[in-house]
């Protein structure tokens, strides 16, 4: 019974490391991969987020979808309590709250900032959770691995690590960042990315 019991284990084990993704790095220089990684106009990503402030924290799931210059970003905290969800795109942000509805013009930034107390940097993690720097803010401290990929960043107040990769559109996409200022950090365990729902 033993030795049936161990043997069970043993199985048990190599069938759960066998279904552990793996995937072989891209080789290729920066200007290529930027230039990938700029087609991709519409996206979709499931994970994980955690928020923290010198005086509070918070951390629940994201979903956010990404169909050129329009968006929609869903918050919850754990058990879908705290659900927050904000919609925009060039001309104005709607935030959907148990508070109610809010229309802002001035950005989501500003937006989130005033209904949630978060100056969260919305507009450049579209680009950040590519694996790519905002194109409308100067870079500078940029660092890259073996693979041609970021490994950090910094723009404006704000430095972003990437701690790991996985494939999406046949190209290397973060699944783990880091990102902080002075004032508030952010991190995001991304565990899905797709095409978008709507297309």
């Amino acid at each position: 019974m033993q030795r049936l019991f161990l043997a069970l284990l043993l199985l048990l084990v190599v069938s759960g490391c066998s279904t552990v993704p793996t995937y072989a790095p891209q080789h290729l220089n920066w200007p290529q991969r930027e230039a990938a990684l700029q087609q991709i106009t519409a996206w979709q990503l499931e994970g994980r987020i955690a928020i923290r402030t010198a005086d509070d924290s918070w951390s629940g799931s994201l979903w956010w979808q990404q169909l050129d210059e329009a968006y929609e970003i869903r918050f919850s905290g754990p058990f879908g309590q705290g659900a927050i969800n904000l919609t925009g795109d060039q001309q104005q942000v709607v935030l959907n709250s148990s508070e109610g509805e809010m229309v802002g013009h001035d950005g989501a930034e500003q937006l989130m900032y005033e209904q949630l107390g978060w100056r969260v940097p919305i507009s450049s993690l579209r680009y950040w959770v590519l694996g790519r720097p905002d194109p409308t803010e100067n870079s500078s401290l940029l660092e890259f691995d073996d693979f041609g990929r970021i490994k950090s960043l910094q723009q404006g107040s704000w430095s972003v690590n990437y701690r790991r990769y996985r494939l999406f559109q046949q190209l290397d996409v973060p699944d783990k960042i880091a990102i902080k200022n002075y004032q508030l950090g952010v991190k995001l365990v991304i565990d899905h990315w797709q095409q978008p729902e709507k297309i």
